[in-house]
């Protein structure tokens, strides 16, 4: 959040609710001490994550992951993860060109993000869209 000093504390709880997520964070306890904070970013050290299970993956491991076409055509680099209410969507950047992907289970081939590769096979269309 612009403006804002960073502000460290631990969360106490969490839960969802209605489809989102609800926290408690520690020495924030009135809707007042909560307000200051809307809009502001939350993170945790990737040293303080739980290993995924095997075969998962966080999205923040996506950035940087390079995106390829079924036929092997470099599409780019991921560059975001955008979150907008439905499906993740993959923003792709290479030299002046962004493509925008749906994080579609229909769209992917493979995700190896150790090797920091995705392959998709994406239609028609949304080649199109993204012109």
């Amino acid at each position: 959040m612009a403006g804002t000093a960073e502000h460290h504390t631990e969360i106490e709880f969490f839960r969802r609710q209605h489809g989102r997520g609800v926290i408690k964070l520690r020495g924030i306890d009135h809707i007042s001490d909560a307000e200051k904070y809307v809009g502001a970013e939350i993170q945790i050290p990737a040293s303080d994550l739980s290993p995924p299970k095997e075969g998962w993956f966080y999205t923040f491991q996506l950035k940087g992951c390079r995106v390829f076409a079924a036929n092997g055509d470099y599409i780019g680099t991921i560059t975001d993860v955008l979150d907008l209410g439905g499906p993740e969507i993959l923003k792709v950047d290479r030299e002046n060109k962004e493509t925008l992907i749906p994080f579609a289970q229909s769209y992917l081939i493979k995700i190896d993000v150790n090797e920091k590769r995705i392959d998709v096979d994406l239609p028609e269309g949304l080649w199109e869209l993204n012109k």
